[in-house]
This record gives structure tokens, C-alpha cells and sequence, in this order.
């Protein structure tokens, strides 16, 4: 995550986990309930990510340590080791800003609220502020959606969805690139308000309706059709929801999904493609795949 914690302490505690990328996101889960502010970062072609976490009071140690056990357990792979630290708060911006650097991906450029410097000529600004762990454009899929939606050149989008929508970046990528309305839902009350947050610090609130319900059986969209859906969910979810995404997009509307391993691609191309949801292309980040499909017409 991104951001700038305002605090009267004159230290902060620091917590630092490293772990394999695809493990990244689960690990980042169990961290954030005891810190103030939680992010993860790897760069491309890196086979370690960085898991952060700042918080204002004393840590809880042995919590922490047993949270980790847990989540390794439940995916069955090694605990990694945590580092424990205290650092000045006049460090906390330097080391944010070094940590959790601007991301670009293709014309979007991701920031935290602490970037000052002006943004790049013909980049669409994107501010991520710190919330809870969800997208911030630095993981594979997230990024891989955001390169995606660039490359729609030429398409109209006079309305979209974002299901499964997290921090809410992509939904905020779509209006601010389409000025268009967006409807961006997930099963995760935290995940709403962190979009609403996100959406008012954008100034992009009057674009979005967010919701919180049950995928595409949620009340609100039930009767509604898009030009494009986004979904970076999972793998096994995006193809236990084919065929109600199918029901969702116009005739010759497009669909980007994410969220998937290269590994599972052939599961989610077949399961959409039943239902009249053709490959268009893939693009493909740090074993991580976004695969972008047309409605024929």
C-alpha cells in the first residue's frame, strides 16, 4: 500500500516478511490485522517479495509470529523468518517513497498520497492512498489489468464493471481513462469503503456505485449489461462465474480477467468460452495471467 501515516509518535515498529510472490498476498492478509499500514512489493523478474508493515504502537510479537505459522501452514509451505524494528518517524516518508515506489503500467501511474513530483506528461494519475492490503498495481495481475485496459485503443465504454474490485484501482482506472460510470462490487465491506476512500481521494466519487453482495446475483446488477467487466479474483472462482459474467456484457463487449497462475489459464479460457466469450489476447507478468476476451456480437 501506499500512503503517509500522520502520527505524534517519534518511532514507529516496523515488521518486514519475505516470501515467494505468489505467496505474497496471503501472507499480507494475516500481517495486516496487527499493523497500521501493510504493503508488498517485488519487481519484475524477482523471485522474493517484500511484505511491510508500520505501526504506531508496540507490536505483538508472538501474534504476529503465530499468524504467520498459521498462513504457512495453511498453504503448505515453510514460515519465513520476520524481522522486528523500530524506526524514526522522520524516515517514514524516505523509506515509503524508496519502498513503495511509482508504478507505471503502460499510460497509468500509480502513486502513493506522499508523491509530490509532478506526474509524467500523458500518464493518467492514479493515487493509491494506505488502506488495507488490496491492489495497488504493483502485483502481477493488478498490473497486468491495468496494461490491459490501455490497450484498448479505440473502444467505447460508455459503462463497466468492476467484479471483485478491492482497493478499487481498476474500477478508478476505467473512469478516469472513459469518464464513464463504473459499477465496482465485492463480498468484502472493507474492500467498499477502501474504494470509496480511494474514488473521493481521486476525485472520481460521482463515476462509481460500489456495492457489497454476492458476485453477479448481487441485487443492484442483476438486471444491468456492460461494455466491459474486469474481474482479478482466482482462478477457480472467474470460472465458477463464466456463465454469469456471460449474462453481464453487451454483445461485442470485452472482458478482462485476472487473478490466474500461466498454469490455469486453459481452465478459465474454456469454462468463459462456452458461453460465446472468445481469447483476444493474454498478457503475461511474473508467472501471473491476464486474459482479455471478446463477446461475439
Amino acid at each position: 500500500m501506499f500512503g503517509i501515516l500522520v502520527m505524534p509518535a517519534s518511532h514507529l515498529h516496523r515488521v518486514i516478511v519475505r516470501v515467494s510472490p505468489e505467496y505474497a498476498d496471503p501472507f499480507a492478509t494475516a500481517l495486516e490485522t496487527h499493523m497500521d499500514s501493510v504493503a508488498w512489493t517485488a519487481g519484475e523478474g524477482e523471485t522474493t517479495a517484500q511484505i511491510t508493515g508500520f505501526a504506531e504502537d508496540i507490536v505483538d510479537k508472538r501474534a504476529i509470529s503465530d499468524a504467520i505459522a498459521a498462513t504457512a501452514d495453511g498453504i503448505n509451505t515453510s514460515a519465513p523468518d520476520i524481522e522486528f524494528s523500530r524506526i524514526p518517524v522522520q524516515n517514514w516518508v524516505a523509506e515509503n517513497i524508496q519502498q513503495f515506489p511509482p508504478i507505471i503500467a503502460g499510460r497509468f501511474f500509480v502513486h502513493g498520497s506522499e508523491y509530490q513530483e509532478p506526474v509524467p506528461p500523458a500518464q493518467i494519475s492514479l493515487c493509491v492512498p494506505a488502506g488495507a492490503a488490496f491492489g495497488t498495481g504493483d502485483h502481477g495481475s493488478t498490473k497486468g489489468c491495468l496494461l490491459a485496459l490501455d490497450q484498448l485503443q479505440g473502444k467505447r465504454v460508455r459503462n463497466a464493471l468492476d467484479m471483485g474490485c478491492g482497493s478499487g484501482i481498476l474500477a478508478l482506472a476505467i473512469a478516469k481513462r472513459w469518464k464513464c460510470g463504473v459499477s465496482a462490487s465485492d463480498i468484502d465491506v472493507v474492500a467498499k469503503q477502501t474504494t470509496q476512500t480511494n474514488a473521493l481521494v481521486n476525485g472520481l466519487r460521482r463515476y462509481l456505485d460500489i456495492y457489497v453482495g454476492p458476485g453477479y446475483s448481487n441485487r443492484p446488477l442483476k438486471n444491468q449489461s456492460y461494455d466491459l467487466i474486469v474481474s482479478n479474483i482466482l482462478a477457480r472462482p472467474l470460472a465458477r462465474l463464466s456463465r454469469a459474467l456471460s449474462l453481464r456484457v453487451r454483445p461485442g463487449g470485452t472482458v478482462i480477467l485476472a487473478g490466474l497462475l500461466v498454469a490455469q489459464e486453459a481452465q478459465v479460457i474454456a469454462a468463459h468460452r462456452q458461453h460465446g466469450l472468445n481469447l483476444s489476447r493474454r498478457i503475461r507478468i511474473e508467472g501471473w495471467s491476464t486474459l482479455v476476451l471478446q463477446r461475439r456480437c
